[in-house]
């Protein structure tokens, strides 16, 4: 559909971006070990087992407020992926034929959000050393990238349904879409205290990067919707750049190269013989910045005048390999010389940066609420910025097994329900487990799992640390049981 051109177009200069949920259900239990490290990089120092060893994780994101696929869910989708038949609601006559899928675009007054991420964590270690530290090294792959806040007259019909020459300003916006991987080492350390203990943690990362791109646009411009699949765009201020692979390339090059680190703090009040009674935590999470100068290009188009851009003329491009010509054709559109936009082969992107803070609430031995904030930072260089999260989540933990059930909110727009459960060795779980279960508007999915080993021991019910850890009332250690 050419509207859908024009706002793909319109968005290569206003697109800003997001990640994704937190994978609840995977990093708050105490028995999360090396799994929680990446909320709060002094999680390891409250796991009843001595380590924790990751085998292989995964998990992938993706929500939005733009478009729906009516009546339908994540398992219908995945059944007729071979056979799968897409019709557009305005040009739906009667009910849609077998296998169809219905889609339609909301039309209400939000600003408009695409949101994606995703992640692999390979072997991955974390060790208690005594009772006041810990350390631990991680790896992972990871994905981000998306769209928010676009401005509601890009909304599908209000933009199909909008007069030409009826123009709207378009405010300053960015974007980014970045994939990398991390190896990290971890450290923490202990200073008990009267009523519990302080606890500092940190991750250090050395970053890969790989796949990247960025938008975005500097300054206020005029957009105005003209005949014959034009539009204009009034003094329009804005760069671009991208990172990827060679055509040849057999596997995924490295294209960047950077450092990162994650700082976490807690505070735990510790009342119960096993476990505790609450736990504060505080964390900065994903400080630092990949340069990209192999394969990469950076653009800037700037100008005082009004240019008018044929969306037909870009019909024709339809992969990645083709990005260079689009590029240049958008330079010859507004700067008359395709080459003109071309500023350099290297450009920076930050991590998408966030600060969480979290509260554990220990209502019984096994039973725990948990309160979380995930609130995203801004950074000096463009990123695929993470999302907003709030969420509640009450879990039953114990040492084989545990369910925990998120109710989150994304973004202070969109509530989602989650499930997630833990036997032995194996978590599995969703921060979205309507999409999963019941059929409803279609807009995103959440799932994630984990294959992990710990300490076994047979007739032993802490699965093998060296006794119990008994405290009093105000927190001291007692004596170990053997």
């Amino acid at each position: 559909m050419r509207i859908v051109s024009a706002i793909l177009l319109s968005f290569l200069l206003f697109s800003k971006t997001g990640t994704a949920q937190e994978q609840l259900g995977l990093r708050l239990e105490s028995y999360a070990g090396v799994s929680s490290l990446a909320l709060n990089p002094a999680g390891n120092l409250n796991n009843p087992l001595r380590w924790d060893i990751n085998l292989v994780g995964a998990g992938v994101f993706f929500e939005n407020n733009y478009v729906f696929l009516r009546q339908t869910s994540l398992p219908d989708l995945l059944r007729h992926r071979n056979d799968a038949n897409f019709v557009a609601a305005r040009d739906l006559e009667g009910t849609p034929p077998p296998n169809t899928f219905v889609v339609d675009f909301f039309n209400d007054s939000a600003k408009r959000y695409f949101q994606f991420s995703g992640f692999v964590a390979g072997p991955s270690v974390a060790v208690r050393i005594g009772e006041n530290q810990s350390a631990g090294i991680f790896t992972n792959l990871r994905s981000a990238g998306s769209t928010t806040d676009v401005p509601n007259n890009f909304s599908f019909y209000k933009y199909d349904d909008r007069p030409f020459f009826d123009g709207f300003q378009v405010p300053e916006l960015s974007g980014a879409l970045l994939n990398w991987a991390e190896i990290g080492l971890n450290y923490a350390f202990r200073i008990p205290t009267a009523d519990g203990s302080m606890n500092f943690g940190i991750n250090l990362k050395y970053l890969q990067g790989y796949e990247a791109g960025y938008l975005e646009n500097l300054g206020t411009y005029q957009h105005t919707k003209l005949p014959n699949n034009t539009v204009s765009l009034g003094q329009p201020n804005g760069r671009y750049g991208y990172a990827a692979e060679s055509n040849d390339a057999v596997f995924a090059e490295r294209n960047g190269r950077g450092i990162g680190a994650d700082l976490g703090f807690t505070y735990i009040f510790q009342d119960h013989e096993e476990g505790y009674k609450l736990k504060l935590g505080a964390a900065l999470l994903d400080l630092g910045t990949l340069k990209f100068d192999k394969n990469a290009q950076a653009h800037r188009v700037r100008t005082d005048s009004t240019v008018l851009v044929m969306l037909d003329d870009y019909d024709h491009f339809e992969n990645l390999q083709e990005l260079d010509d689009l590029i240049r054709q958008f330079s010859r559109d507004v700067l008359a010389d395709s080459l003109a936009s071309f500023e350099s082969n290297t450009f920076c992107m930050a991590l998408p940066a966030a600060l969480s803070l979290s509260a554990d609430y220990g209502m019984t031995e096994h039973f725990y609420v948990n309160a979380l904030l995930v609130q995203r930072l801004p950074t000096l260089s463009i990123t695929a910025k993470r999302g907003n999260l709030f969420a509640l989540t009450p879990r039953w933990q114990h040492r084989w097994f545990s369910v925990s059930a998120p109710v989150s909110i994304y973004n202070w727009d969109e509530f989602h329900l989650g499930l997630a459960a833990r036997l032995g060795f194996l978590v599995v779980g969703s921060d979205n487990v309507g999409s999963i279960f019941s059929k409803g508007n279609y807009t995103g999915s959440d799932f994630y799992f984990a294959i992990k080993i710990n300490p076994f021991k047979l007739g032993n019910s802490d699965g093998g640390s060296r006794g119990k850890r008994r405290f009093g009332r105000n927190g001291r250690v007692k004596c170990y049981e053997f």
